[in-house]
């Protein structure tokens, strides 16, 4: 039997309030594979992690990808709704709305060669110790300190793959600090048909949390903070989290970032 037209026009005006508030949500971040990246499949684990989150709340998310100062900058006058894949410290929770979830841990990590009998290091467990640390990477004010006083030897470079070269000889550095899963990303970008030989031995203090940092110059940017953290503390719950890890064969992801020092990333390069 037809339905009958009431019905049909009583089930649309139930639902143009969907459309209506149906919104797009402007971030702007910058590549950095395999958490985010213009070139990834679907953007990245993180990106399809923001996605869907959005979906539930009606909304579409537009992730542009630029140089990170320009991100941030069009983020703070309100051109881009948020700062995609933030790090926080004081200085930029006093320029954005930082979202209270976090859609990954970014943290870094003390890598070393397999065997090396580290484990569970901390920054004041390396004295003596030369880390291989790209230039500008975001360190704690421990482990700052300890460069800083020389207890600890700091060998800079500019890239990831020198780190990776540098480890492999016992002469070269004794560990590099670098997040796992770009270091694997990078390792077995340049070396596809080499075996991945390193392994985390600690951290350092650092939130790697990667939050979303909302405008504090755009109207709409407080509401989609709202719904962003609402939708991503229920895709923790009932799992659709570690659901798109496994899709992206990501593992061993924290939800919830270390309560540390903090300082931000830098992504000049």
């Amino acid at each position: 039997m037809a339905t009958p037209l009431r019905y049909k026009l009583w089930a649309l005006i139930l639902y143009l309030p969907c459309i209506v508030s149906a919104e797009t949500v402007r971030l702007a971040t910058v590549d950095w594979p395999p958490f985010f990246g213009e070139q990834l499949p679907k953007g990245g684990f993180v990106t399809e992690i923001a996605r869907q989150a959005f979906k539930r709340e009606g909304h579409h998310m537009d992730l542009v990808f630029i140089p990170w100062k320009r991100a941030m900058y069009s983020a703070q006058k309100g051109d881009h709704h948020g700062l995609f894949g933030c790090w926080i410290n004081s200085e930029v929770q006093g320029l954005f709305d930082v979202s209270r979830e976090i859609m990954a841990s970014g943290d870094g990590h003390f890598l070393a060669l397999e065997g090396s009998n580290n484990s569970n290091l901390r920054p004041e467990d390396l004295i003596g110790k030369r880390i291989g640390i790209v230039r500008g990477y975001a360190v704690s004010e421990t482990l700052g300190a300890l460069f800083d006083s020389g207890k600890v030897i700091r060998v800079e470079v500019s890239r990831i793959k020198q780190l990776l070269d540098m480890i492999q000889w016992p002469d070269r550095i004794d560990l590099m600090l670098e997040n796992a899963l770009v270091a694997r990303h990078v390792f077995q970008h340049h070396y596809p048909y080499r075996s991945y030989n390193l392994e985390v031995v600690g951290k350092d203090y650092v939130d790697g949390g990667l939050y979303i940092c909302w405008s504090k110059n755009n109207a709409k940017s407080k509401n989609f903070r709202i719904t962003f953290d609402r939708a991503i503390a229920a895709m923790r719950q009932d799992g659709t989290l570690d659901r798109i890890r496994a899709e992206f064969n990501i593992h061993n992801q924290i939800t919830k970032p270390p309560a540390s020092p903090l300082r931000p990333i830098n992504y000049s390069e």
